[in-house]
C-alpha cells in the first residue's frame, strides 16, 4: 500500500496535543515530582504565596501528595497502554503511529487520549 493510500485510510492517523495542555501538564508533574521526591530542594520563600501553599501541602499532606503523584503516573499508564489497543480498534496499524500515540499520551495523559477516543475514522468504500 503506497503511503498516500495509509494516509487516506486512517492507518497513520496521529494528532498532536494542544500546545497550551502539554505545557501545563509537563509544568504540573514536574512540580508534583518535585515536591513528591525532593522537597527539601524546593525554594519556597521564593515562590510567595505558592511556595508557602507548597510547604504547606509538603509539612501536613506529603503522603498525599505522593500517592498523587504515584496515582497520576498509573493513569498515564494505563491510558497509554489502552491507546495501543484503541489504535488497533480504529485501524490505526501502523507501528510507528501506534508508538507516537503511547509515548504521547504517556506524557500528557487525558489530553492525548481524550483526541485518540474522539478520533472516527472514516467508512471503508465498498467496491
Amino acid at each position: 500500500m503506497a503511503a498516500a493510500e495509509r494516509g487516506r485510510d486512517g492507518s497513520c492517523h496521529f494528532q498532536r496535543s494542544r500546545l497550551i495542555w502539554m505545557v501545563a501538564i509537563i509544568f504540573g508533574m514536574i512540580l508534583l515530582g518535585w515536591v513528591t521526591l525532593w522537597p527539601s530542594t524546593i525554594p519556597y520563600s521564593y515562590l510567595g504565596l505558592f511556595g508557602t501553599f507548597l510547604n504547606y501541602l509538603v509539612e501536613h499532606h506529603h503522603k498525599w501528595v505522593c500517592y498523587g503523584f504515584w496515582i497520576s503516573w498509573l493513569i498515564h499508564i494505563v491510558e497509554a497502554l489502552y491507546g495501543i489497543k484503541l489504535c488497533q480498534a480504529k485501524g490505526i496499524t501502523d507501528p510507528a503511529v501506534q508508538f507516537q500515540w503511547f509515548v504521547q499520551t504517556l506524557l500528557f495523559g487525558y489530553a492525548s487520549f481524550g483526541l485518540l477516543v474522539s478520533y472516527k475514522p472514516a467508512d471503508k468504500k465498498q467496491y
